[in-house]
């Protein structure tokens, strides 16, 4: 018996020499890990890759991660929990806090600033006027803009150039035209002059009213305002009334007179040659009045030497008979007239036969 047992013993620790035989045999666990491409051994720690938390390989490959709040979001930025930063309102301070959250001063500040003439909010950009650059309005009233190099911009009115931002006369001797971005002008609308009587004045200019007497002036509505006193009314010049503020030949072939509100006339005085009208044989002044010599009409001698006629119809003619305008005309039983026209109306178509229009 003891001779079997010493066999199997002999049996055994030759096996165990020759390494085929191994009791309760396991394979080494793996001794790393591998997080995002590299390999890190058991118990290393390691930046988990977000710039905040931090990993441990464990045992087993497993890598363990912290999950700490590393961030905050404010206004599309991302700022590192305990950073502090600038409010949008350009003068409040920020701070990310360690839940993640912003929070913010709230303390008074100024709220406007003011560019090219127009207000802007704090915090608030808009362009600089350049065609590319970009302005922001600051928490102390102030503009920073942006210094990008530009091409020049340029606007073009009424065939000529100007730069952005640039001011220029609108062309109607009153208005302002400014050089925006983009090339488009914007001008101003105020009202500038007034009409009366067809004749254009500014605003605020002062003239005399239609009448000679009273003042007029041109108002910021471009309305016409007039003092309404009493005036007098017309002038008397050579038999003949006019208006206070009427115009009228002088009767010399040449110069000309006008109404005053006084009631007085003016005249011109220039040299004027004497005016004649040589008619029929006969020297007649400007101004005189004769005989067409049809006894009915009038001639007038006109500056320049024209002898101006009326031309009335002055008589009817039937039957080799003259008869003057209204004048009536019996025969028989026919009583007809002699009309403005040169012809004769009678009682009835009988005698229109006879006399109208010489039959």
């Amino acid at each position: 018996m003891e001779g079997k047992l010493l066999l199997v013993l002999l049996f055994v620790a030759s096996v165990a020499a020759s390494g085929k035989y191994r009791p309760n045999y396991r394979p080494n666990p793996p001794r790393g890990c591998t997080y995002e491409g590299k390999t890190y051994n058991v118990g290393q720690k390691f930046p988990a890759g977000d710039d905040c938390n931090t990993c441990t390989c464990k045992s087993g490959g497993r890598v363990s991660c912290s999950k700490k709040t590393c961030f905050c979001d404010y206004n599309g930025q991302k700022y590192k929990v305990g950073q502090k930063f600038p409010a949008d309102d350009g003068c409040n301070q920020c701070s990310c806090g360690s839940n993640g959250r912003v929070w913010c001063s709230k303390k008074t500040c100024i709220t406007t600033c003011k560019y090219n003439g127009q207000k802007y909010k704090v915090g608030q950009k808009f362009p600089k006027g350049d065609g590319c650059n970009t302005c922001r309005c600051k928490s102390n009233g102030s503009v920073s803009c942006s210094s990008k190099h530009c091409p020049p911009p340029r606007c073009t009115y009424e065939g000529k150039t100007y730069n952005v931002g640039q001011k220029f006369p609108a062309g109607d001797d009153c208005n302002t035209c400014t050089c925006k971005s983009g090339g488009r002008v914007s001008c101003s609308k105020k009202t500038c002059f007034c009409d009366y009587n067809g004749q254009k004045y500014k605003v605020g200019q002062k003239f005399p009213a239609d009448d000679g007497c009273n003042q007029c002036s041109c108002k910021s509505n471009g309305r016409v305002w007039c003092s309404k006193k009493a005036c007098i009314t017309t002038c008397e010049y050579n038999g003949q009334k006019y208006k206070v503020g009427q115009k009228f030949p002088k009767g010399d072939g040449c110069n000309t007179c006008s109404c005053k509100s006084n009631g007085s006339v003016s005249c011109s005085s220039k040299y004027c040659p004497p005016p004649i009208c040589n008619y029929k044989g006969e020297i007649y002044n400007v101004g005189q009045k004769l005989p067409a010599g049809d006894d009915c009409n009038t001639c007038t001698c006109r500056s320049g030497g024209q002898m101006s006629c009326t031309k009335k119809t002055c008589f009817c003619y039937a039957k080799g008979q003259k008869y003057k305008v209204g004048q009536s005309i019996k025969k028989g039983k026919c009583i007809c007239r002699c009309n403005y026209n040169g012809r004769i109306s009678c009682s009835n178509k009988y005698c229109l036969k006879v006399y109208n229009n010489g039959k």
